[in-house]
């Protein structure tokens, strides 16, 4: 598990040397350096990696010029790079087949506090790829239900609308050649929309309950997973929490690494969240979102309402030359900024809480092993710190 202290980023422009057939080439490189030391050495790192990447591109090959932040990290090659808050260690149970477990507190870019474990197996399921596993015709990849799921079918409504096309004609044509007012086509048309209105609403019901009723079916999906699993291997055992747009399980009995053929068998089986599963190959941690995001977070007691406008997300990048330039007040300034939201955040976020637990399982073979010191006290940590047992909104 990398998770570096220090970044910053260093771009080098480069000219090629001109050949007989061939011009000059120019190219700017840009990396990102990492150190758990200082800023300083996170920079010199940063330019080290610049020049192995211009040697590369001298040799001819392919390279990526600017490195570019990506979605959870996973195929960057890059460290998970976000702001460390704090370190500790579980010691290794004398049950536990691993070392001692790592645990580092991060603060994720939209402000919100991640636990990052080496070897206590967090799995991530998002409702998204349950309703489109359980449910397949009614929903794609991302969760989303077409609009054909709740009507008759697309022939149907094609005809409704031809129909009243024909019959604002028949009604246009017949006062024309009566001569009567304008003023009941007017009529017709304002009872035709007040009818496709009602028809709307009723097909906006009709999804919406569906959507409730299937939601309310994962549940018990998730935890017979759960228990046909540890019946198939009662030496197992998890503990299932809900989340605001999903499920969390964490293993019980045994600390294994992200590596293990196990772990892959367990994220298959649960239907582990796709870009969770290659952030944690990837890094090789586990983690857990411990406190809300902030665009679910609402009013708290005192009426305020957090600013949803993060001032910078990239908390990392401070200037790396002590010189009073405009540039550099900007920066600092945002950064400020940053600091006086997190503040915010913080507060409001002891109004939320990240996840609710929902039962716990154990094969027949596993109640010695849940008695495992390492992982129970961090079971004790992770339900203090996402504030599980109180009786507040997930968010």
């Amino acid at each position: 598990m990398l998770i570096p202290k220090y970044w910053a980023q260093y771009k080098q422009r480069f000219n090629s040397p001109a050949k007989a057939n061939q011009p000059s080439k120019q190219a700017t490189i840009k990396r990102y350096g990492w150190s758990d030391i200082s800023r300083n050495d996170a920079l010199e790192h940063a330019k080290l990696r610049v020049v192995e990447a211009h040697k590369r591109w001298l040799a001819g090959e392919d390279i990526l010029r600017r490195e570019r932040k990506e979605e959870y990290n996973q195929d960057n090659g890059i460290p998970i790079r976000e702001q460390v808050i704090s370190e500790q260690v579980f010691p290794s149970s004398s049950q536990s087949k691993t070392a001692s477990t790592q645990l580092i507190v991060t603060r994720n870019s939209y402000g919100a506090q991640v636990a990052n474990v080496d070897n206590i197996v967090i799995i991530d399921v998002d409702n998204d790829d349950l309703l489109h596993h359980l449910y397949p015709d009614n929903y794609d990849s991302h969760g989303f239900m077409p609009a054909s799921v709740t009507t008759k079918s697309p022939s149907s409504t094609k005809i409704k609308v031809w129909f009243f096309v024909f019959v604002f004609i028949f009604v246009a044509s017949v006062i024309a050649y009566l001569g009567l007012s304008w003023l009941w086509l007017l009529a017709f048309m304002i009872g035709v929309t007040a009818y496709l209105w009602q028809q709307a609403n009723q097909k906006d019901k009709a999804r919406t309950q569906k959507y409730a009723d299937d939601k309310a079916s994962l549940q018990p999906f998730i935890a017979g997973l759960i228990q046909k699993r540890v019946a198939s291997y009662p030496n197992e055992s998890f503990r299932l929490y809900e989340t605001p747009a999903g499920f969390r399980i964490i293993t019980t009995h045994d600390t294994i690494l992200p590596s293990a053929k196990v772990v892959a068998e367990w994220f298959t089986t649960f239907y582990a969240d796709a870009n969770y599963v290659r952030l944690c190959q990837a890094q090789q941690c586990f983690r857990a979102r411990l406190t809300a995001k902030p665009w679910r977070m609402s009013e708290v007691n005192d009426k305020r309402v957090l600013d949803k406008n993060i001032p910078t997300t990239d908390f990392w990048s401070r200037p790396t030359k002590d010189v009073d330039s405009d540039e550099n007040q900007l920066r600092y300034a945002e950064l400020d900024a940053r600091e006086k939201w997190i503040a915010d955040y913080d507060t409001f976020a002891q109004g939320y809480k990240a996840c609710r637990h929902v039962e716990s399982f154990s094969g027949r073979d596993a109640n010695t092993q849940l008695k495992h010191e390492t992982i129970q006290a961090f079971i004790r940590w992770h339900d203090k710190i996402c504030q599980v047992d109180k009786e507040l909104p997930l968010a």
